[in-house]
């Protein structure tokens, strides 16, 4: 990929800096929604922003205003250095227009309002179903929502290099994108990498932190593990980025693997105001030791269970997705005990038959949905289980949608208004059809949406899914 303009950017607050070789130090310094750009007034008149909405006024500042006799952005004035301008479209040919005037001369900087190393995609069709589309990356730092009629709305990304290198790094893309309301505020949270703890990663652990934003995509807050009740986990250590459960800001549910008694276990965590509440190791519950799926028995190594999806049932307890045992776990939390109440186990159940699940989730119906990656015989289906929440016992379970495609990892299975949503994860094969992102069904079945990368080819896997998902 060709670069234009080198970049370095914080991980929280976002300080960047745009400039061209031999450009002179007299320099436009100016935010738009919080991330601060520099800008060389001769020599480089464009800068790629790497955040914006179009759901929000961009609210730009310009930190040496008073070096200036006029500043304006799309001709609006600047009044004290500040300025909001509305934002119609997020596109790689759409740009705000920055202009300057002094006693020496005038000049323009182009804002461009999609960074360049976002790649294209094409939405295809419109969705019919309340919400929008939240998507994030394996590999990349990219988080991005789109409406129903497949105008990005919001995207967050960091720069990073697109070569076959990024999937030898430990730490990799932002992860699990996702909306929350609490007590009727809206927030918004990704995982994100934390390079002091690259050297902890490896394949399907990305270690790092939740980073919790507003209502406008600030962010206001990181989150990583406290001090586990045991004194095992030190306070600061790393979380798991597969799933996040949040009550509220003060209190939530992480995940994380630690290496323990020679395997990585699975760990969560439920935190409120600041003091871990309740805490679960796998390692306390040596038969999950017996229960690896054939499928992953030359792959899963010391990540022996592999957690990756939590949800909070009415009755208090955690229904929880472990992939490499192919399991769907049923936990006590009301009680306090950690107790596996019942297992639906994919490799063995005579009726449900799963192998490498993801983003399970019940249903008022007394149904659990799940992302069945199908490892097992390499087909991917989207199953809907009738299980008893008492005893776990399985009497049904039906395939959505019949679709040929095979998802090796990640993926996720949401409903809105009778529509079905799948957020694909990583393609088995990188032929043309790896390029789908998310597909929206109709009550029929029948496709009415989809996002795909803008391709005719092969898709890079670096370019994969981690989880797309809509949320009203």
């Amino acid at each position: 990929m060709k670069y234009f303009h080198l970049f370095l950017i914080s991980a929280f607050t976002g300080i960047l800096m745009a400039g061209c070789a031999g450009a002179p130090a007299t320099q436009l310094q100016f935010s738009v929604n919080g991330v601060e750009y520099t800008a060389p007034l001769t020599g480089c008149d464009t800068v790629s922003l790497v955040t914006l909405s179009t759901e929000f006024d961009a609210a730009v500042e310009v930190a040496n205003y008073k070096g200036f006799s006029r500043i304006a952005v799309d001709q609006v004035p600047l009044r004290r250095g500040k300025a909001a301008v509305s934002v119609d479209r997020i596109a790689k040919d759409a740009f705000i227009t920055l202009s300057w005037v002094r006693k020496d001369g005038s000049g323009t900087v182009v804002l461009r309002t999609l960074h360049p190393q976002v790649p294209d995609i094409v939405a295809t069709g419109k969705a019919t179903s309340p919400g929008e589309f939240y998507l994030s990356y394996v590999y990349l730092r990219l988080i991005q929502k789109y409406d129903n009629d497949g105008n990005m709305i919001y995207y967050r990304v960091e720069p990073f290099p697109l070569d076959k290198d990024i999937k030898q790094v430990k730490c990799t893309g932002w992860w699990d994108f996702k909306k929350h309301v609490a007590g009727g505020v809206t927030y918004y949270s990704y995982h994100a990498p934390d390079l002091k703890f690259a050297d902890l990663g490896f394949t399907g652990y990305n270690p790092g932190k939740r980073v919790l934003m507003d209502e406008r995509y600030n962010p206001v807050r990181e989150y990583q593990l406290l001090a586990s009740r045991d004194g095992f986990v030190k306070d600061g250590d790393p979380i798991d980025g597969h799933d996040f459960w949040f009550f509220g800001p003060e209190h939530y549910i992480m995940s994380a693997y630690i290496l323990r008694d020679g395997v990585y276990a699975a760990y969560l965590q439920e935190v409120d105001g600041g003091e871990v509440v309740f805490d679960w190791w796998s390692t306390e519950h040596p038969e999950m030791a017996s229960w690896l799926d054939p499928a992953f028995r030359e792959t899963a190594g010391a990540d022996y269970v592999h957690f990756n999806s939590i949800e909070v049932l009415p009755d208090g307890n955690w229904l929880c997705s472990f992939r490499h045992v192919s399991s769907v776990l049923k936990i006590d939390r009301a009680d306090g005990t950690g107790d596996i109440l019942w297992r639906i186990a994919g490799a063995e159940d005579a009726v449900a038959d799963f192998h490498g699940q993801h983003y399970a989730r019940w249903h008022d119906d007394g149904t659990i949905t799940l992302f069945d990656n199908g490892n097992a015989a390499q087909q991917t289906l989207l199953l809907r289980i009738a299980a008893d929440q008492a005893s776990g016992a399985v009497s049904a379970c039906t395939s959505l949608i019949d679709d040929a495609h095979f998802s090796q990892a990640c993926g996720a299975l949401t409903f809105s208004g009778g529509n079905t949503i799948v957020g694909w994860g990583i393609p088995g094969d990188a032929e043309a059809d790896a390029a789908r992102l998310l597909t929206e069904y109709d009550a029929s079945g029948a496709p009415v949406f989809d996002l795909r990368h803008k391709t005719t080819g092969k898709v890079n896997s670096v370019l994969s899914s981690y989880r797309c998902v809509k949320s009203e």
